[in-house]
């Protein structure tokens, strides 16, 4: 009686496991067998004179790929400006997609236009820069997927605290921290990153609004160098500026090549130039913010918010990563991979 016991109780059990897993296939079919068709849009502030375009084109492709009943758009301008952007945001919103994933460069500029899509019913995922007012005061999109913009400045001069410490770099006097757009929140915040890390050790951070014309943009870091002897180390808080940064630097006889003297020069994103200064002897490191997660991921959120109704619960943080001739050879490997043939076409040192 005890054994027969056990056989209808491990038959039940078999029964209930099967039945369970019947279910879950039901209700997590894969993506390709559904009937539904969506279009997400990501309206982006990255043009294609920008080669960190390219990680997220290319995740977006690796998404449709897995989800074929999905379609998405990247819109951009090479003419950036936060008018334009929210000119942008505008014409996608008109446009009803079933989701938008957007930088939130300015959250006073951008918060009409994104408030109206969300009461529409157009979910929306920020992107790379957030909007950094506490929830509850902040544009109320689903999340936000990128890296921490603030720990980039901030670990990025902790490194180079740290190389200095190590007799490999001279010890900071002053840093000069080149901007070229002053509405631009993620770069504010890499500037106050950087600021509080080399404050901590007594050395004042000074910001310098560039602009992005590559004329005008060396004249006036020249103008500040010369009339800032004390400063060694300029932070470029975009990847692109800092083959001017050093050429201001060496056409001045500041020596801004990576050793224990002279100028210091330190930028961010893991692109093909910033990767080319590391490995030839001119930056000192850069970082990795995830950039092809922060195109693959908002995509795949806006995603199984239609299909399963799921909502992030927190951020989603993808970097920063530190890259350095330490590591070099490795990113440099992994971004060529990327990039392809356009690495070395990037590459404009």
């Amino acid at each position: 009686m005890k054994k027969n016991t056990h056989l209808v109780f491990n038959r039940i059990c078999a029964i209930a496991v099967v039945t369970v897993f019947v279910a879950l296939a039901c209700f997590l079919q894969p993506a390709i067998a559904a009937d539904k068709q969506y279009r997400f849009v990501m309206v982006s502030h990255i043009g294609s004179n920008d080669p960190n375009m390219k990680w997220l084109t290319l995740s977006l492709k690796a998404f449709e790929d897995k989800y074929p009943n999905v379609k998405t758009e990247y819109i951009s301008t090479n003419q950036y400006s936060v008018q334009e952007h929210v000119r942008l945001i505008e014409q996608a919103v008109a446009t009803k997609p079933d989701g938008i994933a957007v930088p939130i460069v300015s959250s006073d500029a951008m918060e009409g236009p994104l408030r109206n899509a969300i009461e529409r019913g157009i979910p929306v995922v920020a992107f790379n820069i957030p909007d950094t007012r506490p929830e509850g005061e902040r544009i109320p999109y689903l999340t936000y997927v990128g890296g921490d913009e603030y720990l980039t400045g901030k670990r990025l001069g902790e490194f180079a605290i740290q190389q200095a410490n190590d007799g490999k770099i001279p010890k900071p006097k002053k840093v000069m921290c080149a901007n070229h757009d002053s509405a631009h929140m993620g770069l504010k915040a890499r500037y106050r990153g950087m600021k509080d890390a080399m404050e901590a050790i007594g050395v004042e951070v000074e910001e310098l609004f560039i602009g992005a014309d590559p004329a005008k943009a060396r004249n006036t870091m020249k103008s500040y160098l010369s009339a800032n002897k004390d400063v060694n180390y300029i932070f470029t808080v975009a990847s692109w500026s800092s083959p001017w940064a050093w050429g201001v630097a060496n056409d001045m006889g500041l020596d801004p090549d990576v050793d224990n003297k002279g100028m210091t020069i330190i930028t961010v994103d893991a692109s093909p130039i910033a990767l080319g200064g590391i490995k030839r002897g001119h930056i000192l490191a850069c970082n990795s913010q995830g950039f092809w997660l922060q195109g693959y991921i908002p995509m795949e959120w806006l995603y199984w918010y239609h299909e399963l109704g799921y909502k992030p619960q927190s951020d989603i943080i993808t970097g920063p990563v530190i890259v350095s001739a330490d590591n070099i050879d490795h990113w440099e490997k992994f971004v060529r991979k990327i990039f392809g043939k356009a690495f070395d076409e990037q590459d404009t040192w």
